[in-house]
């Protein structure tokens, strides 16, 4: 059986009746936690300016189609699916499958509600779209070794957004096993997870792979209408395309039996997953032993090697991005201004004789002994000295690991802190309660209205 049999079969499969309860329960808080993403990623100047260079590619943009999710306007499909794509994944607060490097929910859930109100879909056929998203992207992503090639320069989300948002748009539109396969071959060739480091003006980090959600969109409804794609890609021809090797078992093992988004991380706040360990080590320190952080001499950060040059960037932080990254200044922050954790669009940086005297004593290393972890787990330990005395905490599950997940009321407590603009608690609680009404809702009209922003 080749590789697309097997995935098309199992997104044609699919049934919100016989999903377990936990996997129910799993796709509702997760669909949860991405549209609050959703929602404050789409009130940035980040998200503005993406919207802004559609609007001067097409002057019509805002005048007919599907809302779109997080925005007070309709867009056609195409675009509505770029543009709340776009919102979720910038935020930084989206959810993150560790075993793949991918971030699921940033692709399969906005796509899918765009999709379930274009195709005037059902709630539960709106969450069933959304779950092949994320089994597709992770299982994709943990097949060709995520975590691995990032560091390569190969960003898995993009690499397999395209293919995940094809079996979420093929779901919720109904097609065939037959028209399945060639949606995601479609997609496949339209996949190449490059991205590449910016730097400087806005980061066309977040326009890729809006264009890979769009991409898949395209090749869902292309195969709907008959086009063809290569069915034997994933066997074949897709090392040669995009220069990896692709492991089938780790696709199709458990497949329609297994659910990786039990395994999916929810962020406890803004930041890169692989500076969460160490800082949660780091605030457990200062609580456990009442430590005042202008008293702390040195720092010493250990993370698996794979990630230590990543996150170790000592020097003030010149924009955004850089700022969600540093371990150093997220120590920073959480030693003085913990509130910024949860600030997603990061206008002002904390740029304070205090931050930088901070981010001077922090020193990160690899660790043979955490690398071992990696990636089955994305760990780190915090060593502090003070006045001759060692303080150490090691933290391998940070919250919101599969180890150590998070419930709703913490994800909706998340959101309300970030989600600083006025009557955003009422919207968050507005949300989560349309979210968990989805069973039974005849369509996903009430959760678009809970992401409307005419309420503030």
């Amino acid at each position: 059986m080749q590789l697309l049999d097997g995935l098309s079969e199992f997104v044609a499969g699919i049934s919100f009746r016989n999903l377990p309860p936990e996997t129910v329960e799993q796709i509702k808080l997760h669909v949860f936690d991405s549209l609050a993403a959703t929602r404050v990623g789409a009130g940035t100047d980040e998200a503005k300016a993406n919207l802004d260079l559609l609007k001067s590619m097409n002057p019509a943009l805002e005048t007919s189609g599907v809302p779109v999710a997080g925005f007070s306007f309709s867009a056609p499909l195409p675009s509505a699916v770029f543009l709340s794509c776009v919102a979720t994944r910038l935020t930084e607060m989206d959810d993150i499958d560790i075993a793949s490097c991918t971030t699921p929910g940033s692709v399969a859930v906005p796509a899918a509600l765009c999709l379930a109100s274009h195709a005037g879909a059902s709630g539960e056929k709106f969450l069933e779209g959304a779950l092949a998203g994320y089994e597709v992207i992770t299982r994709l992503g943990a097949a060709v070794n995520g975590p691995e090639i990032l560091y390569r320069g190969i960003w898995p989300t993009y690499l397999c957004g395209a293919i995940g948002v094809a079996a979420v748009a093929s779901k919720i539109l109904g097609l065939a096993v037959d028209q399945i396969r060639h949606a995601i071959a479609i997609s496949i060739a339209l996949s190449t997870g490059i991205s590449g480091r910016t730097k400087g003006g806005w980061s066309s980090r977040w326009l890729t792979l809006g264009c890979a959600a769009q991409n898949g969109v395209t090749a869902a409804m292309a195969a709907g209408s008959g086009f063809a794609g290569d069915a034997s890609v994933l066997d074949s021809a897709f090392k040669s395309m995009v220069g990896l090797d692709l492991d089938p078992q780790v696709v199709l093992k458990g497949l329609g039996e297994e659910f990786q988004i039990a395994k999916v991380n929810l962020k406890p706040y803004c930041s890169a997953r692989q500076a969460i360990a160490s800082i949660e080590a780091f605030r457990w320190l200062q609580k456990k032993h009442s430590i005042d952080p202008n008293a702390v001499e040195e720092i010493e950060v250990m993370v698996p090697r794979h990630y230590k040059e990543m996150i170790d960037r000592g020097t003030f932080p010149d924009d955004r991005l850089a700022s969600i990254t540093s371990v150093q200044y997220q120590l920073a922050l959480a030693a003085f201004f913990e509130e910024d954790l949860y600030d997603s669009e990061r206008k002002a940086l904390r740029d304070t004789e205090q931050v930088r005297t901070f981010m001077k004593k922090v020193h990160v290393a690899p660790s043979p002994d955490l690398t071992t972890f990696f990636p089955r787990k994305w760990p780190g330990r915090i060593t502090l000295r003070i006045s001759g005395e060692r303080f150490e905490h090691e933290v391998l599950a940070p919250k919101g690991d599969a180890d150590d997940p998070m419930t709703w009321e913490e994800v909706e407590r998340k959101w309300k802190r970030a989600l600083r603009r006025p009557g955003g608690a009422d919207q968050i609680e507005g949300l989560k309660k349309a979210v968990m009404s989805l069973k039974g809702a005849a369509k996903v009209d009430d959760l678009l209205r809970a992401l409307s922003p005419s309420k503030e």
